[in-house]
């Protein structure tokens, strides 16, 4: 079926940033519509809350009057109010550094270990986000509340002034989309940078690291590794899997953040500069070649499996960006479509 729509604010991206503010912009009287070029659900990361991200989440589900919202703020609200969308324990951040080709070893005095802790209890911690449950659900709390969301959507940009006309086609009927404000929550995909030709100072940034990740089933709790070295446990003051859990390598580092489900997030972030990427080494030979400088870190992964997505793991080239420009006259790049600095 054709769609043709007038509004105020489009927004090109249905992540749960744009959702969010769409579900926002409808709670201010604009006429709003959501537009993706995807469906849901959909692999993502990203995943990983903290105290100020639940602050600000709090303080705008209560600012637009949005109760649903707030429960996502707090772990213990949120297994209250939604115990069949998907998250993980936060209790806060833990970090252990290794060496290459050497066990494991924890010192009795922690000096190879951190424990930041940013919560004093479970009901109040942070979250990890399963972002294909919780962007599908962000999604269809915007449509809830009568925001028009279109999926399989592919558009261009007809004309940009003095309004914005977005024309495509989804599932082969015409798209024709009129509005005084255009919102990019594309993230990396960039539509507004790449429609108004707008340039990535990712060269000006010092950081410059790639990625290499998945979703596993299978992976071994770190805290079990401690205790059969003899690890001083009882000194961490939470289960030091319940964190954002960093692994410190010398090439980089790898994050591990566990759901309730039993999958664990996992990837590393390497030095570009220093691991060039080597297209003749595919991401399984180069994930299991790290794996095997660390032997604790293999042992952790001896039994884990790649459960989403369905191509397996996922490999990057430079994670940063940085657009030139990230608003102008009636449109403006929402935050993780203007930059990225891991």
């Amino acid at each position: 079926m054709a769609v043709e729509l007038s509004v105020d604010a489009a927004i090109i991206g249905a992540g749960f940033g744009g959702s969010l503010t769409a579900l926002l912009l409808h709670r201010i009287g604009l006429r709003t519509v959501l537009l993706d070029r995807g469906s849901h659900p959909r692999f993502a990361i990203g995943e990983s809350s903290t105290p100020i991200a639940d602050l600000v989440l709090r303080d705008l589900a209560r600012r637009y009057d949005l109760p649903r919202m707030e429960a996502l703020s707090r772990y213990g609200t949120w297994k209250a109010a939604f115990p069949d969308l998907m998250c993980g324990l936060k209790r806060g951040f833990s970090y252990f550094h290794h060496r290459p080709n050497a066990v494991f070893t924890p010192q009795i005095d922690h000096a190879n270990e951190l424990i930041v802790a940013a919560s004093g209890d479970d009901a109040h911690a942070d979250t990890h986000w399963l972002r294909s449950d919780v962007d599908a659900f962000l999604t269809r709390e915007a449509q809830r509340a009568g925001v028009p969301y279109f999926d399989r959507t592919q558009l261009a940009v007809e004309q940009a002034r003095p309004s914005w006309r977005l024309r495509g086609r989804r599932d082969g009927e015409p798209v024709q989309i009129e509005s005084r404000l255009l919102i990019d929550a594309s993230g990396e995909g960039g539509f507004l940078t790449r429609a108004l030709g707008i340039g990535n100072r990712a060269g000006e940034m010092k950081t410059h690291s790639r990625a290499i990740f998945a979703h596993f089933a299978d992976v071994a709790p770190w805290r079990e590794f401690l205790v059969e070295q003899r690890g001083r446990v009882q000194d961490h003051p939470f289960p030091c899997d319940c964190a954002a859990l960093h692994q410190v390598l010398e090439e980089g580092w790898m994050w591990q953040l566990r759901f309730d489900n039993g999958v664990t997030s996992a990837g590393v972030a390497l030095d570009a500069r220093g691991r060039l990427l080597d297209a003749g080494l595919s991401p399984e030979a180069e994930w299991e070649r790290l794996l095997e400088r660390y032997p604790s870190i293999a042992a952790q992964f001896a039994r884990a499996r790649v459960v989403q997505p369905a191509g397996g793991l996922q490999r990057t080239g430079r994670l940063q960006r940085r657009a030139e420009r990230i608003a102008g006259q009636h449109w403006l790049l929402l935050p993780h479509t203007a930059g990225f600095i891991d």
